[in-house]
């Protein structure tokens, strides 16, 4: 029976998320933030005065990033076992369990669970208010840790739709202040390279592109559970 989602064997898509969190945080910082900060003033610039929104952006996106990753730390970290079973587990593992009102019985866990509890067969034990299993995190998500895993889902989401707005700002300076702008001036002064900076171009699109798809991904999983909220149900009873 796993505990939460820190529980061996670990997912390779969970350890992916590992990845991702300082992929797109530390790509951002790289590629987007410090190049648009401290820009000579007397350089062409089609931002005056974006230093003040570019630190005001920045700080938006990393603090919805940590709460990212302290809401899914969270969401993995919490055993979403049903409240019976747990109860049942504790005070009295081989004896029998009374069923009731609002029970149900588990053939595979052989005790009376809430109804609206589900068995999962990754986690091998019914889930309190079971929504659906997230490979992402390990676990299952149910009632006791869907709040975090949705705080999750909404920082991740806002967070890398900033990033977007960020790169698109820079790419946007980047071309229109001409081979003599400002911000082209910071990118050569920091990381070399010629005056066309075509290989800082060439990296800041492809991130671009990398995380526009996983805006859309996000955005699909946001957008689903904002439908599930207002209808009332959880993933389980969509599916």
């Amino acid at each position: 029976m796993r505990v939460n989602g820190l529980s061996k064997p670990l997912n390779a898509l969970q350890v992916l998320t590992w990845v991702l969190f300082p992929y797109f945080i530390g790509g951002y910082t790289i590629l987007s933030f410090i190049p648009q900060i401290s820009v000579p003033s007397d350089l062409p610039s089609t931002g005056p005065g974006w230093d003040a929104q570019n630190y005001i952006l920045g700080s938006l996106i990393y603090a919805l990033s940590f709460l990212g990753i302290y809401s899914g730390g969270q969401a993995c970290s919490i055993d979403p076992i049903d409240n019976h079973l747990q109860t049942h587990l504790r005070t009295n593992p081989n004896g029998r369990s009374k069923g009731g009102e609002g029970k149900t019985f588990c053939w595979v866990c052989q005790v009376h669970v809430s109804s609206k509890s589900k068995h999962c067969r990754f986690c091998e034990k019914c889930v309190h208010e079971f929504d659906h299993h997230c490979q992402w995190l390990n676990t299952c998500v149910g009632g006791k840790n869907y709040r975090h895993f949705f705080r999750c889902v909404c920082a991740v989401f806002a967070f890398t739709s900033l990033e977007l707005v960020g790169f698109a700002v820079l790419l946007a300076r980047f071309y229109l202040d001409g081979v003599h702008g400002g911000v082209r001036y910071r990118i050569t002064s920091l990381y070399g390279g010629g005056q066309d900076s075509v290989v800082f171009a060439a990296f800041a699109i492809s991130y671009a592109a990398v995380l526009l798809v996983t805006v859309g991904m996000i955005a699909q999983l946001f957008f689903f559970h904002v439908n599930l909220q207002r209808r009332g149900i959880t993933t389980y009873d969509y599916v």
